[in-house]
C-alpha cells in the first residue's frame, strides 16, 4: 500500500521540530561558551591557589588535571592554557586536600539541572567529620559540606565567587599553619549554609 501525502499536520509539525532543535542547538553553543570563560577564570585561579599552598608544603590536587588543560614552560608556574581543551564540557572543578589527616577537605564547584530544567553552578567546601567501623562496610568517613554559592549558570558573578574564594582560603591556608582544622570548621558551619551529610568509604579518595 502506498504512503499516504503528508497532511498539514505532519508538514507543520516538521518545521516546528526544526525551529525547536536549531533553537535548542543554539542556546546549548551559547551555554557552553558562557561556561567554557567561567571555567577557564576557575582552573586558573585554582591552580594558582594549589600552587601557593605547595609552597608551604601543604599538597592539593586539581580536578580536572593540569596536565589536561596546561602546558607547561617551567612547573609549576610558567605554563599557558592548551587551546584544544574543551573547557565548556567541563562539569566538575575540584581542589582536593592530600596532606596527611587532611584527606577529604575539598573546594568543589560543579553544574547540574534544577528540577525546572535550568542550569545552576553549585560551589561547596567539604570536610570528614571523623570516622566510624560499621559491622557490614567497614571504616566510613562522616562527610559533611558548606554551600559557598548556589545560582544560574547565566548569572554566575566571578566577583562575588572571588571574594568567597579568599574568604576560604586564606582560612584554609591558616588552618594548616596552625595544625589544626577546628577553626576552619566552625567558620565553614557558621558563616555558610549547611549542605549535604553522608557517609563515604575511607578507601574511596
Amino acid at each position: 500500500m502506498p504512503k499516504l501525502p503528508e497532511d498539514d499536520f505532519v508538514s507543520s509539525l516538521k518545521s516546528e521540530l526544526k525551529r525547536v532543535q536549531k533553537s535548542s542547538g543554539e542556546q546549548v553553543t551559547e551555554d557552553v561558551s558562557h561556561r567554557a570563560s567561567v571555567n577557564r577564570r576557575l582552573l586558573q585561579d585554582l591552580w594558582e591557589v594549589r600552587n601557593q599552598f605547595e609552597e608551604a608544603s601543604v599538597h592539593l590536587t586539581i580536578d580536572p588535571s593540569q596536565t589536561l588543560f596546561a602546558t607547561f614552560v617551567e612547573y609549576p608556574e610558567k605554563w599557558a592554557f592548551k587551546e584544544n581543551f574543551d573547557f565548556g564540557a567541563v562539569k566538575t572543578i575540584e581542589l582536593k586536600d592530600r596532606t596527611q589527616a587532611w584527606i577529604g577537605f575539598t573546594l568543589r564547584f560543579w553544574y547540574y539541572k534544577t528540577p525546572e530544567g535550568r542550569t545552576h553552578l553549585r560551589g561547596i567546601f567539604e570536610w570528614c567529620d571523623g570516622e566510624s567501623y560499621h559491622r557490614y562496610t567497614g571504616w566510613m568517613r562522616m562527610m559533611n559540606q558548606a554551600v559557598l554559592c548556589d545560582c544560574p549558570e547565566d548569572a554566575v558573578n566571578l566577583k562575588e565567587i572571588h571574594q568567597i574564594l579568599r574568604d576560604i582560603v586564606v582560612r584554609w591556608y591558616s588552618a594548616h599553619l596552625e595544625r589544626s582544622p577546628e577553626k576552619f570548621i566552625a567558620h565553614l558551619k557558621e558563616k555558610y549554609p549547611k549542605g549535604a551529610t553522608y557517609a563515604k568509604e575511607s578507601y574511596r579518595d
